[in-house]
């Protein structure tokens, strides 16, 4: 209740900040064209939620030099799984030609207004509000897990940033095949989420705060079941789906099942190490 409270006046205060930082900030930027396309703050759940302008840009930046890494042959046909208010949409952005496409989808349908709002005047460029059920997005939904509304093979991009870290086994393996499904041969899928592999060192990690991230080490302890043996979830978690981790034992069969094979992986900072990024960054390809 106190954390929920100090959130809350944390945002009172930010916003209107923020919005006056921004406007000064913007007379100095000389590298960074979509960085003035990040939507402002809104206590009402846009913007930016619970992120702040700088991790944006950091966010921005590392995966523009990611889908730069993997870019497909064109035209780029791009979904990007979880597109949230358009993080990676930003980082897509300066990729895409006039013969591109790029598709944002999410469980949440305000985060769809909100990108269709922001970002709806490129004709190439649209966002879709799928139904699926989920624990800590979609409460109100329904129902297992549902397939999205795309034909085979009919991307040769995908990205979904801290999507199947909020997903249990059922929904992490269907949504991992669903991948495999949509995605051209040859073509390249970006995915974050957290993997319990050799480098996660549950008991070298300390009550103190992490060099590596602002936040205890021991946050990011996986020590409940979230349904099954391979995905766990931290038990100060409301529910599992707020953050779930899988066991590198149950990943790589999952992979295999889904059609994909594994081109790249970058671990995360999380690991209390240097990281890529926060979170795992895994490159699959379509086999």
């Amino acid at each position: 209740m106190l954390d929920r409270v100090r959130n809350a006046a944390s945002r009172a205060v930010y916003g209107p900040l923020e919005r006056v930082y921004r406007q000064v900030e913007a007379t100095q930027l000389s590298r960074g064209a979509t960085l003035s396309a990040i939507p402002y703050y809104n206590k009402r759940g846009g913007g930016l939620g619970t992120i702040t302008y700088g991790e944006w840009c950091h966010a921005i930046g590392i995966f523009q030099a990611m889908i730069f890494q993997n870019l497909p042959k064109r035209p780029i046909r791009m979904l990007d799984v979880g597109c949230g208010v358009g993080r990676v949409y930003l980082a897509a952005k300066a990729h895409l030609t006039d013969d591109d496409t790029y598709l944002g989808i999410d469980v949440g349908r305000a985060f769809i207004d909100i990108c269709r709002r922001q970002y709806g005047d490129d004709p190439n460029v649209s966002f879709l509000h799928t139904e699926a059920s989920n624990a800590y997005y979609a409460k109100e939904t329904g129902g297992g897990p549902k397939a999205w509304p795309m034909k085979d093979a009919s991307h040769n991009l995908i990205t979904a940033v801290s999507v199947w870290t909020h997903l249990r086994e059922e929904d992490w393996r269907f949504y991992l095949k669903e991948v495999g499904r949509v995605l051209q041969p040859g073509g390249r899928a970006i995915l974050t989420f957290f993997i319990l592999d050799e480098l996660y060192r549950p008991d070298l990690k300390g009550p103190k705060h992490s060099r590596f991230y602002p936040q205890p080490e021991n946050k990011w302890i996986f020590d409940a079941s979230a349904g099954s043996d391979n995905w766990r979830y931290p038990s100060w978690a409301d529910v599992p789906e707020a953050a779930i981790a899988v066991d590198e034992a149950a990943f790589e069969p999952a992979v295999e099942a889904s059609g994909l094979k594994v081109v790249q992986y970058l671990p995360g900072s999380w690991k209390d190490q240097p990281g890529f990024f926060f979170q795992d960054v895994v490159v699959f390809e379509r086999a």
